[in-house]
């Protein structure tokens, strides 16, 4: 729990100093939480761990492949430093990348647009005094100042009003358009609304107001990211303009944003949810749409998209996304339509703008097969024009929640017992014989499959009695599944699945102790010769099992993401923000 300086030093029984350097460490990384609290005449400085930032740690790769793909080699190079350190100052990411400031050679001009493109795209941000404080010492701590400054105890009505208005500037806060670390300040004059942004505390730096074009993307994102051929729109990491349009502040501090990053992998799973669903066509059409809105997706937190036309999406779709491939619903009119090829193109010139036409019939086409998915993910909101789209993230983190935890019973329990738990989400509060009914299962079979169920927490009972007495023979029992407690059960299993994954890591570390040690010499390295065949091939096999264990510790951690990071249930399982 949460220790004060010295029972953490009573505790591990090491130095003060070591345990201050240690503590200074993993709050450098986010890893680690201080809060302030008075204890008689003196304040004393609580440390509690952050554990989501600990299960962060798994998603590095994750990240990483992220940053590559969006930003390319070189943002990928600045991140891997700034998540190494934990924050870092962009003049000593640059000191450690060996390029000079004040040279304005091509590869600094490169470092400079790159830093601006990740500060821009909110892949780092700069560190502000509130992030190594929990979000509940911080709203305890407003709270406080604000009643100090009453004459009187407030009264029920004003605690309430003291907590509403907490709760308007976190919102103002979140919903803010600005991006603190640039040296230089450009204002928007179509901004809709002026929010304040979020003080920092290590440089009072100049704030830039995004404004969003027309296209989903913001305006001063460097030309070269975009490359249109036949109307299409490419993302190009590698090409940077010649000059920097903004400048970032050296001397301020970054963090990684694992919020952001955590939406981009939010995305990618709706976007496997459809290509899985329907065909990799479909995957493209629902990418495009995400990357429209995703400039104005802050976090997870955010319950819809902003609304973006067809147009805008169509736009957006590669020009090698494979949309020739047709979907079949089962309505031969459709399938038809997708698959007609018009034989009047004659010359090439003909045939190249009917390929795109079609293209873009096809397109149309899947946007409306997506919107009218009984999911309820992509929603059509407007007919004007060729239509207005929205994506619904809260049902789109009940699909994925769904299919997980389908998945996880199916494969620690079996297929009925998955059957069993499916006709009870939909149909919620039944009896045992219609639950067998429901499930085409014999009563004792289901029976025995509801208690095996009920035991691990993944189904629950309601008890309704028909007397007074509460007499349990005299009783219906309805079963049903509780949210919050699947959820719980679920968090336990993939946290034990972790949890073993590592120790076995450990186990086959410990095994191989001596020949991990000297692996690792100095004159090993230097010269792989000293180590025997047999040796090297030990050193191969221990390589090959710890990939395959730290593979099945992300897919666990992914499945993690989409049980509870996207989109917590109840305010009990807010134990991991």
């Amino acid at each position: 729990g949460r220790l004060h300086l010295g029972l953490i030093i009573r505790t591990t029984g090491l130095s003060p100093l070591s345990v201050r350097q240690s503590l200074a460490v993993l709050i450098q990384h986010n890893i680690v939480t201080h809060a302030e609290s008075k204890e008689g005449a003196r304040y004393l400085t609580f440390y509690s761990i952050s554990i989501k930032s600990v299960l962060r740690l798994k998603r590095a790769g994750l990240y990483l492949g992220l940053v590559e793909e969006r930003i390319g080699k070189d943002g990928l190079a600045i991140f891997r430093t700034i998540m190494a350190n934990g924050m870092m100052s962009i003049a000593s990411v640059r000191d450690s990348l060996g390029i000079r400031k004040s040279a304005k050679t091509p590869a600094s001009i490169k470092f400079d647009n790159t830093v601006a493109r990740l500060v821009k795209e909110r892949f780092i941000i700069a560190v502000t005094s509130k992030d190594t404080v929990t979000k509940i010492d911080r709203v305890m701590q407003q709270e406080a100042k604000l009643v100090d400054a009453l004459t009187l105890p407030p009264t029920g009505k004003q605690l309430m009003e003291i907590r509403h208005k907490i709760k308007e500037q976190e919102d103002e806060e979140y919903y803010s358009s600005s991006i603190v670390g640039f040296t230089n300040q450009t204002s928007q004059s179509s901004s809709a609304t002026k929010r304040p942004a979020p003080s920092i505390a290590l440089n009072p730096a100049q704030k830039l107001h995004i404004e969003y074009g027309a296209d989903g993307r913001p305006k001063g994102i460097a030309a070269g990211s975009l490359a249109a051929t036949n109307g299409a729109v490419h993302s190009t990491p590698d090409e940077e303009p010649e000059h920097a349009a903004d400048a970032v502040d050296d001397k301020l501090c970054f963090r990684p944003y694992h919020d952001r990053l955590d939406v981009l992998l939010r995305n990618q799973q709706i976007i496997n949810l459809f290509a899985d669903k329907y065909n990799a066509g479909a995957g493209a059409v629902v990418k495009s749409i995400l990357r429209v809105t995703e400039p104005r997706t802050r976090t997870c937190r955010d319950k819809t998209s902003e609304v973006v036309s067809a147009n805008q999406i169509i736009h957006h779709i590669p020009i090698d996304a494979p949309l020739a491939d047709a979907v079949d619903t089962g309505s031969d009119m459709f399938y038809k339509k997708l698959n007609s090829v018009d034989d009047s193109a004659t010359s090439p010139d003909d045939s190249a703008q009917m390929s795109q036409a079609r293209r873009n019939e096809i397109a149309f086409a899947l946007l409306e097969v997506i919107h009218k998915d009984c999911s309820g993910i992509i929603t059509k909101v407007e007919e004007r024009g060729a239509g207005q789209y929205r994506v619904n993230f809260d049902r789109a983190a009940a699909v994925l929640r769904d299919s997980a935890l389908d998945s996880l019973i199916q494969e620690k329990y079996g297929a009925l017992h998955a059957r069993i738990v499916r006709v009870l989400r939909d149909k919620q509060k039944l009896d045992e014989k219609t639950v067998s009914q429901a499930a085409m299962l014999p009563v004792a079979m289901c029976r025995e499959r509801l208690h095996d169920l009920a035991l691990s927490g993944l189904v629950d009972t309601l008890e309704i009695p028909r007397t007074a007495d509460r007499n349990p023979s005299r009783m219906f029992y309805l079963w049903f599944v509780n949210p919050d407690k699947q959820m719980r059960s679920a968090m336990g299993y993939i946290f034990q699945g972790i949890s073993n994954l590592q120790q076995r890591i450990d186990h086959e570390m410990s095994l191989r102790s001596a020949l991990v040690t000297k692996s690792r010499r100095k004159d090993v390295i230097a010269d792989p010769s000293l180590l025997t065949d047999n040796e090297h091939k030990e050193i191969q096999n221990l390589a090959a099992i710890k990939q395959k264990l730290e593979v099945a510790i992300v897919r666990l951690d992914s499945m993690l993401l989409v049980v509870h990071d996207i989109n917590p249930l109840s305010s009990d399982l807010q134990l991991l923000q």
